[in-house]
């Protein structure tokens, strides 16, 4: 069965969430002593520092989105020049036979750009493959072995991107699964040592306590509605 997707934890941006956990070093350093009081070890403390460090090295959620994108560009401009080179065919068999005609049909290709990725693919290999089939047959009306082997090189570029797409999409889906379980299990920690360091000054000093808050910014408050 498919593991779910995880979901995220902690209320804020992945990045707002490690800038709050390096915010927190040195109140944590600071009150060492009396964070051990509390069960607050020396190891616990190490392990967020460098989880928070590890954190900080991996590729953000916008740099995942970003190339995300990057990908869909390259993939629309790879499937734009095989439809181009698909259609340029066509339209000189077009010149002879009617699209209705057996004689068009047998090339494979009614609308190029209504084709799935899978239909695409086998459709431009028909039409190579039936376009040398009969290349005599259209040559008056200015069909070329060179325009078919434009189709051919264009069909086994998007067949190659076809492959590197989902293999890109994999890892970035992995990274993004494996990034928020991460920041998950870190958000966790921070909210234990939040906790552990706001009952060191709650009844003694207020202004330390206020470090120790998961989210010092929390929410915006409303404005009042102002009367008209």
């Amino acid at each position: 069965m498919k593991d779910k997707n995880p979901i995220a934890e902690y209320p804020f941006t992945q990045a707002q969430l490690w800038q709050r956990c390096l915010d927190l070093q040195p109140s944590l350093s600071r009150d060492t002593t009396e964070l051990a009081k509390r069960g607050v070890t020396a190891g616990r403390l190490t392990k967020f520092r460098l989880d928070t460090a590890a954190f900080g090295d991996m590729s953000p959620d916008t740099v995942v989105v970003q190339e995300g994108a990057a990908v869909t560009d390259e993939k629309d401009a790879v499937v734009q020049d095989l439809e181009t080179s698909m259609q340029a065919a066509m339209s000189i068999i077009m010149l002879k036979d009617d699209p209705r005609t057996p004689r068009y049909k047998r090339f494979g290709v009614s609308d190029v750009s209504s084709l799935g990725e899978a239909k695409l693919h086998l459709a431009a290999t028909m039409l190579v493959r039936q376009g040398r089939k009969y290349l005599e047959e259209y040559k008056d009306e200015g069909l070329t072995a060179a325009m078919l082997d434009a189709v051919e090189q264009h069909n086994e570029a998007f067949l190659e991107g076809l492959m590197s797409r989902k293999e890109a999409e994999n890892t970035r889906s992995g990274a993004t699964r494996a990034r928020i379980l991460f920041a998950n299990g870190l958000y966790r920690q921070l909210v234990q040592l939040c906790a552990a360091g706001e009952s060191v000054w709650k009844l003694t000093d207020a202004t330390r306590a206020r470090e120790y808050v998961v989210d010092p910014i929390g929410p915006a408050t409303p404005k009042p509605a102002v009367a008209g």
